[in-house]
């Protein structure tokens, strides 16, 4: 089973809903499964700050297959070869961090692709299903539903958010106000009214182009498209946190009743 990632994201857009994800860094697939069986529409598997590598991130694909979820590969450059390599586990797209020119948004975009000079052809991969069989409709399917996601997190990808999002086949940018601020020497939890001209230059531009832009929620970012929220391993310690705390309040307020 081949998960059309753009057919699907655009389509919940057209719903009338805003997509929302979440990112993967745990090593288990128990988490993608997880994730993806309680309704998130995509999971970005962090190979750039997390520990996830090629063999983690086929285990991960097959279980967000199994759950029906888009996944995504976050990887921790803009490498041609590692993109390709992460597209042959089976990624339905790569998003792809500090792309700060057009320039740089062909190159990533080229290497999810089949096409001269683009992405190795082939079919022994887990991506094809290990075979030949079909592979022109998998190649058509593939540069047709791949999505390359550059990331828009530095001044210089700001001022060049025009050129990037109007370069043909990039149809989803990605505004991460960490690096953004850090980029701006801002402090992002006290600091974040300060990036709203940042963002809206680069809204303004995605919009015009007739594209989307995902950003991070609860930011404040106000028109974004498509929505992603926490990691897998903080869900995990916030909801243990709550137990936790639930438990504690319990015993507490049971002693106060014995005295």
């Amino acid at each position: 089973m081949r998960v059309q990632a753009w057919s699907r994201l655009s389509g919940i857009i057209r719903s009338g809903r805003k997509p929302l994800g979440t990112f993967i860094t745990s090593l288990d697939p128990a988490t993608t499964t997880i994730m993806g069986s309680v309704g998130f529409d995509f999971l970005i598997l962090d190979a750039e700050h997390g520990p996830i590598d090629l063999g983690a991130a086929l285990s991960h694909v097959r279980a967000a297959q199994a759950v029906d979820t888009i996944t995504l590969v976050r990887v921790i450059e803009n490498s041609p070869k590692l993109i390709q390599s992460f597209m042959d586990v089976g990624a339905a797209g790569i998003v792809v961090p500090h792309v700060d020119t057009a320039q740089q948004a062909e190159r990533a975009l080229a290497a999810t692709r089949y096409a001269p000079g683009g992405r190795g052809m082939c079919p022994v991969c887990y991506a094809a299903h290990y075979s030949i069989d079909g592979w022109r409709d998998f190649v058509a399917t593939s540069n047709r539903e791949c999505l390359m996601i550059p990331m828009i997190e530095t001044a210089q990808a700001v001022r060049n958010a025009a050129q990037i999002v109007a370069v043909p086949g990039v149809e989803i940018v990605l505004f991460g106000p960490g690096d953004l601020a850090q980029d701006l020497g801002l402090d992002l939890f006290t600091d974040m009214s300060k990036l709203q001209d940042s963002w809206l230059q680069v809204r303004d531009a995605v919009q015009t182009a007739g594209k989307l832009v995902m950003v991070p929620d609860g930011f404040s970012l106000e028109g974004a498209d498509i929505l992603f929220r926490d990691m897998d391993l903080l869900i995990l310690r916030q909801a243990a946190k709550t137990i936790v705390a639930e438990h504690r309040e319990g015993d507490r307020a049971a002693h106060n009743q014995e005295k």
